[in-house]
């Protein structure tokens, strides 16, 4: 499984290596155990009992949807953010903001701002187009955790047409 970020730029030093959720998994004291009840929670569920962390895969995930949840629950398991055991009402707001959290750090573990712009510059070359599924398809990711990368570049980078607007705007 490949774990570079991407071709390194023309000249440019290489990019940083990309994280791998197979290789933290194997570093933590986590149990990774694959049963098919995972579906019934959308892929993967996470779980800490008596200072034992498990996390469950569902075996019919294809490999990049399986690395993906496997990133989430980790990230879940990093956050100290998967069980709800007991939680009381109204706590699916929370649930929800935290879901997007975790989705966000996973993207942009799995796929760094070097990586992203390395995959679409190479598309843009070939004349291909930027979606979420070529990218993907570049990086050997899951489509879903792509487009979560692709949204945050496209954040940061109207954040930074904000900054220097306003810093333009300071001098004038």
């Amino acid at each position: 499984m490949p774990t570079a970020a991407g071709p390194p730029a023309a000249g440019g030093p290489p990019p940083p290596a990309r994280w791998d959720p197979w290789d933290a998994a194997t570093r933590s004291d986590v149990l990774v155990a694959l049963d098919p009840v995972a579906a019934l929670l959308g892929g993967g569920f996470a779980v800490r009992r008596r200072g034992r962390a498990v996390i469950v895969l569902d075996p019919a995930l294809d490999r990049r949807r399986l690395q993906a949840a496997l990133a989430h629950e980790l990230v879940h398991l990093e956050r100290g953010t998967c069980d709800r055991h007991g939680a009381p009402g109204g706590w699916d707001a929370v649930v929800a903001r935290e879901e997007r959290r975790v989705e966000r750090e996973v993207a942009r573990r799995l796929a760094p701002p070097p990586a992203l712009r390395a995959a679409l510059a190479a598309l843009a070359a070939a004349g291909e187009p930027a979606t979420a599924e070529a990218v993907a398809e570049q990086l050997d990711l899951d489509p879903e955790v792509v487009a979560v990368a692709l949204a945050l570049l496209a954040e940061q980078a109207g954040q930074a047409g904000q900054a220097g607007q306003a810093g333009q705007a300071g001098r004038a």
